[in-house]
């Protein structure tokens, strides 16, 4: 259901789909569409959303403290490369997110809740080392290099792998540049 409705939404674009258009393609009733998603944005918001409760997780897991930027890291990419392997349409749910007006104010929203687990964890690992505003700098940081990578990735459609392999090679550039805020 999900990919015939990212399909549809790609191909006619966001706001000239309808839940009756998805539900048509996926072969399904209106009521079954509603027991998976609450509306026509949740198709986007429900694999947002786990992308950032598997962020947040691979955070609470991490067990090397004393390398608070390179958990960061390991978490951003491994939270996304789980999320970009699990799911045929991921990447495709940013370009709609990123390209449609209709959906811009709930990006901002869902953004600000990813960011939230990587300043807590900075915050929790790192408060005796760091001034207050080192863990927000390191979040947006993080943000701003990742959605640069989504963005490359929508431009350029490029395998899912170089994706990773970018986004690893730019975070540990920009945290190594962050990481005197450390001291």
């Amino acid at each position: 259901m999900e990919q015939a409705a990212v399909a549809l939404m790609i191909d006619r674009g966001y706001e000239n789909v309808s839940v009756e258009d998805i539900a048509a393609a996926a072969g399904i009733g209106r009521t079954t569409f509603f027991r998976y998603f609450g509306s026509k944005s949740g198709v986007i918001w429900l694999e947002f959303d786990a992308t950032i409760e598997r962020l947040a997780d691979v955070l609470e897991a991490s067990a090397d403290a004393d390398d608070v930027l390179g958990s960061v890291r390991t978490a951003v990419l491994e939270s996304t490369r789980l999320a970009v392997f699990s799911s045929d349409v991921w990447l495709e749910r940013f370009q709609l997110l990123d390209t449609t007006p209709d959906l811009h104010a709930g990006a901002q929203a869902r953004w600000e809740q990813w960011r939230l687990p990587i300043e807590s964890f900075v915050a929790n690992r790192a408060a005796d080392h760091v001034d207050h505003y080192v863990p927000m700098v390191v979040a947006a940081a993080c943000h701003a290099v990742f959605v640069a990578e989504l963005r490359h990735w929508r431009n350029r459609d490029s395998e899912r792998i170089d994706l990773l392999t970018r986004l690893d090679a730019h975070l540990g550039n920009v945290l190594s540049h962050l990481d005197g805020l450390f001291g």
